[in-house]
């Protein structure tokens, strides 16, 4: 008898109708939300039916082209310049909206956002082409033009957020997860992923490999009560298909169509998972808050680390402070957890962000985000006194949730992609501060939040990992 193999993420991603099956009739499918994305297009060639995939969703008025000013290649050419012919071709009129600075740096700010809405007024369709910025930028301005249609043209597989209605935005200088749009269709042209610059594909593994790492800080948050939207279906959607491209690793330094497009169906299957739960857990956890703690920092002028490269160094970290949470907890170490006040730690938070900003503004933003944590944590005092006798079965669901440091470290060396921060050009001191203070930021519970009310979150211990890291060739 012949086994029929299970569907490949690429599969999988391109038959939406039948993720929009497994959705409905999931066991948390009246908690989660309907799936958004209109339609995808996945495999080698696919951009040259952007003209028929515009004209399906556009409404009157002209096509938004919304790219950054960097040259993108493609086997027809320059990527942007075939979409604007192949759009006008079609008898469509092309405004193009060119976002960043000379070097093609993009923030998503609000001066950027306006505008981007002034510049884009009318259209009837908007075309992102690029970076996950870019995309970023494309749904927050689809939602503020009273949801206009949104194409995105992916041209790396750099990070999962192409396929979800989030956008991260930089607000009162702290950055923020914003429920903005899902797009109306995603274009992935594995030719053009393919022809990427092997640095962003990197990224892209390096951003996935969160999914080892942050279900677990999502899950922890519903165990101890400050979140109870911790989903098995999203978090299986998002993990289903990551072993294949670890296993894979070597093809996206080498950039094989076939590895490039696991990748990219990988991440895809991550963002819908961050879309259909309402929030970028199933993805994004402690990892993700320090890498948007280094981009706060980041030096004007200076090239800055991709998003993606970041996530996946801090993941093999994430993964080293959960080895350490699980080894102390065993030990007894979740009998004399701390409860600090509002009045401790106001000025505590206040005081790490004014290294950012001395007006005091990030560290407020941040203060409010994090009180409400801190509130949550103290009102459930009574509960988290006898953590430690809920504590073992947790720690078995945690073998299925996490990976090892190692497994992280021998796929980001499989891929050739950087496993420590300086390696990226981070610094020394800041990567330290960010580590120390990265739980301080939002209100989301992370591991780090739970080894700081154990005790063992201070910048001595954040030492003591890195040494640890140091010994994987990880970490600085």
């Amino acid at each position: 008898m012949s086994l029929v193999p299970p569907p490949s993420a690429p599969d999988v991603a391109r038959d939406l109708s039948a993720l929009r099956v497994r959705l409905a009739a999931c066991a948390e499918a009246a908690a989660l939300r309907p799936l958004g994305l209109g339609g995808l297009l996945l495999g080698p060639g696919v951009i040259a039916d952007i003209a028929d995939v515009v004209a399906e969703v556009r409404r009157d008025g002209d096509v938004v082209l919304l790219a950054d000013r960097r040259e993108m290649a493609g086997v027809a050419g320059e990527v942007k310049t075939f979409v604007a012919g192949a759009l006008a071709g079609a008898g469509m009129t092309v405004r193009h909206v060119t976002l960043g600075d000379e070097r093609a740096a993009v923030h998503a700010d609000a001066l950027t956002l306006r505008r981007a809405t002034t510049a884009a007024a009318g259209a009837g369709a908007v075309v992102s082409i690029g970076s996950g910025t870019i995309a970023d930028i494309g749904k927050a301005l689809s939602a503020e033009l009273g949801r206009v249609p949104h194409v995105i043209v992916q041209t790396a597989a750099s990070v999962n957020g192409f396929a979800d209605d989030q956008s991260v935005l930089l607000v009162d200088g702290v950055k923020h997860t914003t429920a903005t749009r899902w797009p109306e269709r995603l274009v992935i042209d594995s030719d053009v992923i393919a022809r990427a610059p092997v640095e962003l594909n990197r990224a892209g593994l390096g951003d996935l490999l969160a999914t080892y790492t942050a279900p677990a800080d999502w899950r922890l948050a519903q165990l101890i009560g400050q979140d109870d939207s911790y989903s098995p279906f999203a978090v299986e959607l998002a993990r289903a298909h990551v072993d294949t491209v670890l296993e894979h690793a070597d093809g996206i330094h080498r950039s094989d169509p076939e590895a490039l497009e696991h990748l990219s169906a990988a991440l895809t299957l991550s963002g819908i998972a961050m879309g259909v739960a309402g929030r970028t857990a199933p993805g994004s956890g402690m990892e993700h808050t320090v890498s948007h703690l280094l981009e706060m920092a980041e030096r004007p002028g200076v090239d800055a680390p991709l998003h993606g490269a970041k996530v996946g160094a801090l993941s093999v970290l994430a993964a080293m402070l959960w080895a350490r949470v699980r080894t102390v907890a065993r030990a007894g170490g979740l009998r004399a957890l701390r409860f600090p006040s509002a009045g401790e730690m106001e000025p505590r938070v206040g005081e790490a962000f004014a290294v950012l900003d001395a007006s005091g503004r990030v560290g407020e933003a941040c203060w409010q985000d994090y009180a409400r944590k801190l509130e949550r944590w103290n009102d459930a005092r009574a509960e988290l006194e006898t953590l430690w006798e809920r504590w073992p079965a947790f720690d078995a669901e945690l073998d299925r949730l996490l990976a090892s440091p190692e497994r992280l470290v021998e796929a980001l060396r499989g891929a050739r992609a950087p496993v420590r921060l300086t390696q990226l050009g981070v610094r020394d001191r800041t990567a330290r501060w960010a580590l120390a203070h990265g739980h301080l930021m939002r209100d989301r519970f992370s591991v780090a939040d739970l080894a700081f009310f154990m005790g063992i979150w201070d910048s001595a211990d954040v030492d003591a990992l890195l040494v640890a890291a140091a010994r994987l060739g990880a970490g600085l």
